[in-house]
């Protein structure tokens, strides 16, 4: 019974460590940093087969951005900051001095129906982790938040208390130790 709850602890430590860097991770990122990364849920299969449905896009700004560079960017008519396109730039135009960006997901036919202009553009797409986006999506729900933050910090609490008590019973058992009557010898 007791290496069953040795292997459960070191699994239960194991799982602990692997929320925490993910929520340190997750946490990184979400700071305004200048030129930080994003970890963006790909939620439609447009750049399938090149980033699949479910995966964690990971995206970084760049100085420049040329054809066939994957990018992100906001659409003008988004009414969220965070509802984001990722395509791959198509072919570029400059009209009146102003460059417009084409864009087309590798999985569709038709480039899309509207040009857009760097300032729209998040950043450029550097590598993906398949599923992981689905993982990502659930953690900004409440029961993500809850299992990424409140579940550990609750275990380190627990097991905080847990060792507080068995110290305390130490120092305890050697007090009365020390304090138990001492025969005198005649």
């Amino acid at each position: 019974m007791g290496k069953f709850r040795k292997i459960l602890a070191i699994i239960g430590n194991v799982i602990l460590m692997i929320l925490i860097i993910i929520g340190v991770f997750v946490g990184v990122t979400l700071l305004p940093i200048k030129n930080n990364f994003k970890l963006l849920a790909v939620t439609s299969g447009s750049m399938e087969p090149t980033i699949h449905t479910g995966s964690l896009a990971i995206i970084k700004s760049a100085s420049e951005y040329k054809v066939g560079d994957i990018i992100t960017f906001k659409k003008a008519d988004s009414t969220s900051d965070k509802e984001t396109t990722t395509h791959r730039i198509f072919s570029t135009s400059n009209v009146g001095g102003v460059e417009y960006i084409e864009t087309k997901g590798d999985a569709n036919k038709t480039p899309d129906m509207s040009k857009i202009t760097k300032n729209q553009i998040v950043g450029k797409y550097r590598f993906s982790v398949a599923l992981l986006g689905y993982l990502l999506k659930y953690l900004k729900t409440l029961p993500g938040l809850i299992l990424i933050i409140v579940i550990p910090a609750v275990i380190i609490v627990y097991e905080e208390v847990k060792k507080i008590a068995r110290e305390s019973k130490e120092i305890i058992a050697k007090k009365r130790l020390n304090k138990s009557p001492k025969k005198e010898k005649k």
